[in-house]
């Protein structure tokens, strides 16, 4: 087992929950069983309707309380500071109450806690007048309940210890406490005399039994992931025999001495003959339980076989899957360590997974801010400590093993139980240097394109200038400004290109800076109404030469060429991904078509919208004045597109 497993924490199972629910319970079943006990010194409860107090004084069942309150502590992880305190002062209040016993000394403990006048009602009236009352209830007082204390305060003390002798030196201590009662309630069965040396057979009341049973199993159940109780516990054919053969390990020989003693005793049978009864009997019934647990063992050997196999399948497809990701990925436990490394994140961090198992992730996976050169907040952590999927971030550099710098996205997500509990988490991260040189090459060729076009439309702008400056027809000179003013809205549509890097155009910036060389203080109404739609690419040109036609037709014949008029143009998307777009004109007399024949800016808005980009037009001169509509995809279309009509002069 690796250090990064040891440090898993699975979902609890309901084993481990009742376990834990078991400590508490006898945690406050030994604080009442002492509170009892010192109700009935202090006359509360009648001690002749109660088991004898002999042997359990007052400052004994304070101990027992002491005993009980450290238990329910040390079932509280955040709280077992106090639990190892209150051993420390059960082993030294146990050794205080042994040696003033031992001596014979009265250090007045007990009569601080119960006055003399009271000390009769418990059922333990003085032997010899010439001692103190309280004296004599010291000296009753039984060397098995103080033993249990001090031995309980130890193993209280070194309970779950980080090292492994203390820890294994609590557990021992606890099975002494058992061993202990077993001792004692055996031996009272077998009608041992324990009146006179209290070693082994120490004298334990009632009260002191049922306190050492539960304080004992309490502490072993707190504790259901290490020593006895992990093995007791434990999904293994070896828990399996271990839970069989418990029953009858503690049960078996106790019985069967019991009927070999009775035997002895009714003079059935002689001590030599009770004992060759007692062997062979526990070797049949102890073969008996092995035989039941050695067929358990085979069935649960069984099913452990065909789970490996299942596991070892699911371990392989794993493996496989992670080695076909593209990314790499780390997997972490809940308290960060790493468990698995696929072969792109070795690569990518200079990790070998066997090197970077069990060490924290921060150390494995270093990633820095790349413009402040910070560390950045690990998405794996972030994830255990807020328990949300972060989405994948960019602007992180990592720190490689050999300390090279490689740029990354990373994101992090939790690994959550079938019970809701955190199993750990998962970090996935992508070099992204070639994306980067990419991203470079592509904004360089932008770059380059773009310079080219305006340099393009410089040149043809200059010839258009020359031209207009040597005509000297008024025809020529008009169609070379006609000209010039399409260039400059074609430009205007470059620079909105140019600064989205290509990627598309405002339509509501198109907009405004076609119109703007018109909104001034009292002349025409100019309203603008629709919300922001990015132009792809192909649109943009097209629609920057209609909107530059359009309003060049108003300025000259339209609603912005006489200050009383009004010029609306709204938009809104529509269901496939489409544009309408409005032009509506009031406050103007509508200029008739000639002859049925159609004006170049006209043909070239049917064309543009109709045949380049397959969208619908729809023009109507009305009485208010000029109403054009335009229906545009916004995507390209894959049906077939209205031929184009012959290009024909303009009308005069």
């Amino acid at each position: 087992m690796t250090a990064a497993s040891s440090k898993i924490v699975l979902p609890q199972s309901k084993t481990v929950q009742a376990s834990e629910t078991y400590a508490r319970f006898a945690a406050v079943l030994v604080c009442v069983i002492g509170e009892v006990v010192l109700a009935a010194w202090l006359g509360i409860f009648p001690a002749d309707a109660m088991p004898s107090l002999v042997g359990m004084p007052p400052t004994a069942a304070l101990g027992v309380i002491l005993a009980g309150l450290g238990l329910v502590c040390f079932t509280f992880r955040r709280i077992r500071f106090a639990a190892r305190l209150i051993g420390v002062f059960l082993t030294l209040f146990g050794l205080l109450l042994l040696g003033q016993g031992a001596l014979g000394l009265d250090l007045g403990l007990d009569t601080f806690l119960i006055p003399n006048e009271l000390l009769p009602q418990a059922g333990a009236p003085p032997a010899d007048e010439t001692l103190p009352s309280a004296a004599l209830v010291a000296a009753r007082i039984s060397p098995g309940i103080l033993c249990a204390l001090i031995l309980f305060g130890v193993a209280l003390l070194y309970a779950e210890n980080a090292r492994a002798v203390p820890s294994v030196l609590s557990q021992v201590l606890t099975l002494v406490l058992l061993a202990q009662v077993l001792l004692v309630v055996t031996g009272r069965a077998y009608g041992v005399n324990m009146s006179g040396d209290p070693f082994p057979f120490m004298r334990l009341t009632a009260y002191g039994v049922l306190s050492i049973v539960l304080l004992a199993t309490g502490l072993i159940a707190a504790s259901p992931e290490r020593g006895v109780a992990s093995a007791i516990f434990e999904q293994s054919p070896a828990g399996e025999m271990l839970r069989r053969l418990l029953p009858g390990i503690l049960a078996v020989p106790p019985v069967l001495g019991w009927f070999a003693r009775q035997a002895e005793i009714h003079t059935l049978y002689d001590s030599a003959a009770a004992l060759v009864i007692f062997a062979v009997a526990s070797i049949v019934v102890l073969g008996v339980f092995a035989w039941t647990a050695l067929g358990a063992v085979r069935r649960a050997d069984s099913g452990r076989q065909v789970a490996l196999m299942d596991l070892r399948g699911q371990r392989e497809w794993l493996s496989t899957t992670l080695g076909s990701i593209g990314d790499g990925v780390i997997a972490t436990d809940p308290s960060g360590s790493v468990l698995l490394l696929n072969r792109v994140a070795e690569d990518l961090t200079g990790w070998a997974a066997a090197e970077a198992r069990g060490r924290p992730i921060w150390v494995v996976f270093r990633v820095v801010d790349e413009e402040t050169r910070k560390p950045v907040d690990d998405p794996a952590l972030r994830a255990l400590r807020e328990r949300e999927v972060s989405r994948m971030e960019a602007g992180a550099l990592l720190l490689t093993r050999d300390d090279k710098e490689l740029p990354v996205e990373h994101s992090g997500a939790p690994i959550i139980g079938q019970d809701g509990s955190l199993a750990g988490a998962v970090l996935v991260f992508r070099d992204v240097t070639e994306r980067r040189r990419t991203a470079q090459r592509q904004t360089m060729l932008v770059g380059e394109l773009n310079h080219r076009v305006k340099n393009a439309l410089a040149i043809v702008q200059s010839l258009v200038q020359a031209s207009l400056r040597q005509a000297k027809d008024p025809t020529t000179q008009a169609m070379a400004r006609t000209l010039a003013e399409r260039l400059r809205a074609l430009h205007r549509a470059h620079d909105l290109l140019l600064e989205s890097q290509w990627s598309g155009a405002s339509l509501k910036a198109m907009v405004e800076r076609e119109l703007e060389p018109y909104r001034r203080e009292g002349g025409p109404k100019v309203v603008i109404k629709g919300s922001d739609v990015l132009l792809p690419p192909q649109c943009t040109s097209i629609l920057a030469m209609t909107l530059h036609e359009l309003a060049t037709n108003a300025v000259k014949y339209g609603a912005l060429s006489q200050n009383s008029g009004q010029l609306n143009v709204a938009w809104k998307s529509q269901r496939g991904n489409r544009l309408l777009l409005v032009w509506e004109e009031k406050g103007a007399s509508s200029v008739p078509k000639a002859s049925g024949r159609k004006g170049f800016g006209t043909q070239l808005i049917d064309q543009g919208i109709r045949h380049n980009l397959g969208g619908e037009t729809k023009t109507e001169f009305r009485k208010a004045g000029l109403y054009v509509e335009l229906n545009v995809p916004l995507k390209p279309s894959n049906e077939p597109r209205a031929k184009a009509e012959p290009a024909q002069a303009p009308a005069a």
